[in-house]
C-alpha cells in the first residue's frame, strides 16, 4: 500500500494520511492540502496503516513533543 501525506496551511498541526489514488475525504475538502511526499507501508507506523486501510485515510495532530497523535 502506498500512502499520500498532505499538510495544510490552515491546519497547521494536522497530518492528512491518505491511500494513493482516493479522493480526499469530504469533510477535509474544506481546507486546501498539499501533497508533501508519497510513501510504502514498511515507512508506516502499524497502528497507522490499520486506520488508513479501514477507512482509507487517517488524520493525526502533531504533538507537542513532534509525536504524531491521532
Amino acid at each position: 500500500m502506498r500512502i499520500c501525506i498532505y499538510k495544510s496551511e490552515g491546519a497547521p498541526e494536522l497530518t492528512l494520511m491518505l491511500r494513493e489514488g482516493l479522493p480526499l475525504p469530504f469533510d477535509t475538502k474544506r481546507d486546501k492540502w498539499t501533497k508533501i511526499k508519497v510513501v510504502t507501508d514498511g515507512e508506516m507506523r502499524a497502528d497507522l496503516l490499520i486506520e488508513i486501510g479501514g477507512a482509507g485515510y487517517a488524520l493525526v495532530r502533531l504533538g507537542a513533543r513532534g509525536n504524531l497523535r491521532r
